[in-house]
C-alpha cells in the first residue's frame, strides 16, 4: 500500500502544471506541490520520459504534454457533468436551430468533445473524436488567440497554413492579425475557410486557474451558407455564450465531502 502511494504522489505534479498559469520551473514545482528539489527532480524526469510533460524551448520549464492532454481529453469525456453538458449543448441547438460542438485543443488541431445535430436534411456531420486543424477553425483560432504568446509562436511554428478553400488564410501576418481581432472580441468566425459552404462561430468556455481564467473548451455553431451568412451567424452570439457559460459551471471542480 506505501508503495502504491508513493507511485500516486506525482499525479499531485501533474495538477500542480495544469494549474499554473504559464509553464513552471523546478524551484516553483517544488516550492508549491511541497516536496524537496531532488524528488521534484525524479518525478519531473519520470514525467517527461512517460510522455506527460514537455520542457519549454528554453529548456528551464515544464508544461504538459500530449499524452497529458489526451488524457485530459479522456477524463473531460467521461466526468460528471457529461450529460448536462450535452442537454446545454442540445437547448443551444434548438434556440439557434443549428448544430452545436464542444472542442478542445489537441496539439495543432481541435477535437470533437460533443456534438448535437440540427434537425436539418442538409448538414455536414461531424462525430465525437473528429479531428479539425486549428488554423482555419473557428474554434482552433479560438484557442490559438487566446493562449501565451510564447505557446502560439511555437505551435504556428508546427503549421503549415495550407490552403483548404478559397477563404482559407494562408499568410502568417494576416492570420496573426485575426488572432488580435479574436482575443480583443473573445470569438471567433469561420467564414468558409475550413470548408465551402460552411460557416462557422465559436466562443470560449473559461475554467478559473489560480489566479487567471483558461479557455479549456469552445462553443460553436456550425451551418451552410445558403442558410446563414458570417453576418448572420453573429445574431446568435448572445445565446452561444450564455450556452458557454452554463458549460462553464459544469467544468468547476466540486469540493470533496468526507
Amino acid at each position: 500500500m506505501n508503495e502504491l502511494f508513493g507511485a500516486l504522489k506525482p499525479i499531485g505534479l501533474l495538477e500542480a502544471v495544469a494549474a499554473m498559469p504559464h509553464p513552471a520551473t523546478l524551484a516553483e514545482l517544488a516550492a508549491s506541490v511541497g516536496v524537496p528539489k531532488p524528488t521534484m527532480h525524479r518525478w519531473l524526469s519520470a514525467l517527461e520520459a512517460a510522455g506527460l510533460l514537455q520542457r519549454t524551448l528554453d529548456g528551464r520549464r515544464f508544461e504538459l504534454a500530449g499524452r497529458a492532454s489526451r488524457l485530459a481529453f479522456s477524463i473531460l469525456g467521461n466526468r460528471p457533468g457529461g450529460t448536462l453538458r450535452h442537454e446545454i449543448l442540445q437547448r443551444a441547438v434548438q434556440e439557434i436551430g443549428e448544430a452545436c460542438n464542444l472542442t478542445v485543443l489537441d496539439g495543432t488541431h481541435v477535437t470533437y468533445l460533443d456534438r448535437v445535430e440540427a434537425e436539418w436534411l442538409l448538414r455536414i456531420s461531424f462525430k465525437r473524436g473528429s479531428k479539425v486543424p486549428a488554423y482555419c477553425s473557428a474554434s482552433g483560432k479560438l484557442f490559438l488567440a487566446l493562449m501565451r504568446p510564447a505557446k502560439r509562436d511555437l505551435l504556428l511554428g508546427l503549421i503549415s497554413l495550407e490552403r483548404l478553400t478559397d477563404n482559407t488564410i494562408t499568410k502568417k501576418a494576416d492570420l496573426l492579425k485575426e488572432l488580435a481581432d479574436i482575443r480583443r472580441n473573445k470569438y471567433a468566425l469561420d467564414r468558409e475557410e475550413f470548408l465551402s459552404g460552411l460557416v462557422c462561430l465559436a466562443v470560449p468556455v473559461f475554467q478559473q486557474k489560480a489566479q487567471s481564467r483558461t479557455c479549456v473548451a469552445a462553443l460553436a455553431i456550425q451551418a451552410p451558407v445558403t442558410r446563414m451568412s458570417p453576418s448572420n451567424i453573429l445574431t446568435k452570439l448572445p445565446v452561444l455564450q450564455r450556452a458557454a457559460d452554463a458549460l462553464a459551471v459544469t467544468l468547476t471542480e466540486q469540493p470533496r465531502t468526507s
